[in-house]
């Protein structure tokens, strides 16, 4: 096997010294713009790879950070990832993905992991079982870069990029007043999950904006999965007084309020309206196409990372607490449009 190249070989090859190209390879100010893109020509070329054990001894960073996500297959997530990518990518660093699946345990599991290996900060979603706090609280003890996103807690002061949840559900429900729904059902998550609270007042709010009482019947939680969902749906459907259209706090959740909706034989939005939150892939191609509200993920990640760098190169003091809150846009489909 051919040996890796190193500083030395790009420095004799330019005719430079190694202090030179180190710099140069380290972007430093000192260095000209001409040499330190004749210095990453070469190392091109030679297939230089940087001695990373050999750079965390140095700079005492392992130039990587680890993400925390509920689902690895959500749509939601990996562009919030994506997002995360790209502006990792463009720093030089390396992003690890792991999933918590939804379990508390596991989220935890993660969160050391990564602090055994010595990442350089972290990004974290919390799961939706997450209802105590000492394993990020220990994130913050040990002064380790931290962002929350999407699922946060009002518990946790850390920096944290979220939808403006309240507004987004506000949107939602007054589409399907003006679409001339009168008794919506919120079929949510656990009481603990700030997003569920969220959404709920800007539920709450919509209906009290167009005079409509707050009927606590149509109120309902389930574990935010399809077929949990589906059976709360059912539920709501056998009322005596059944709701003309279901808000679900996820589009897993209305999907599952499709699936109960077609199983009774009613007909979508006929006689029933749906609403998700998210826009996953799913909510597109369902029968009908679910009506959603986008996230905008790419960027939630975008910012989120940026403010863990901002974080981790010193430009965003220990203590700050920004919040960013990225507007969410209402995509109208089938399942609603009357």
């Amino acid at each position: 096997m051919k040996k890796a190249s190193t500083i030395k070989d790009i420095a004799k090859a330019l005719g430079v010294s190694i202090s030179t190209v180190s710099r140069a390879l380290q972007d430093k100010h000192e260095i000209s713009e001409e040499t330190k893109v004749l210095v990453r020509k070469m190392a091109k070329e030679m297939k230089y790879r940087p001695n990373s054990m050999a750079v965390a001894l140095k700079t005492q960073k392992t130039f990587s950070i680890g993400v925390v996500v509920p689902q690895i297959v959500s749509a939601f997530y990996a562009s919030v990832v994506k997002g995360i990518e790209q502006v990792a990518n463009d720093l030089g660093y390396q992003v690890f993905v792991s999933s918590s699946n939804e379990d508390m345990t596991k989220e935890q599991k993660n969160v050391f992991g990564f602090i055994d290996h010595r990442v350089d900060g972290m990004i974290i979603s919390l799961s939706k079982a997450t209802d105590s706090f000492d394993h990020i609280h220990y994130v913050e003890d040990q002064k380790l870069p931290l962002v929350l996103f999407d699922r946060t807690s009002k518990e946790i002061n850390v920096p944290k990029v979220v939808a403006n949840d309240a507004d987004a559900a506000y949107m939602a429900i007054s589409h399907l007043i003006d679409r001339g729904n009168k008794r919506i059902a919120f079929l949510t998550g656990p009481e603990h999950m700030l997003i569920g609270r969220n959404r709920f007042r800007g539920y709450k709010a919509a209906l009290s904006n167009y005079d409509i009482p707050l009927d606590e019947d149509l109120i309902v939680r389930c574990n935010i999965t399809v077929e949990d969902a589906k059976e709360e749906a059912k539920k709501l459907l056998n009322l005596p007084n059944p709701p003309d259209a279901i808000f679900g706090i996820n589009d897993e959740v209305a999907i599952g309020a499709l699936f109960a909706i077609k199983e009774k034989g009613l007909s979508i939005p006929g006689d029933i309206s749906v609403v998700g939150f998210s826009n996953s892939n799913r909510s597109r191609y369902m029968e009908p196409s679910l009506t959603t509200l986008d996230q905008n993920p790419v960027k939630i990640g975008t910012l989120a990372a940026k403010l863990l760098f901002e974080q981790i190169d010193g430009k965003l003091g220990s203590g700050e607490t920004k919040e960013i809150i990225v507007p969410a846009t209402l995509i109208i489909r089938s399942s609603s449009d009357k």
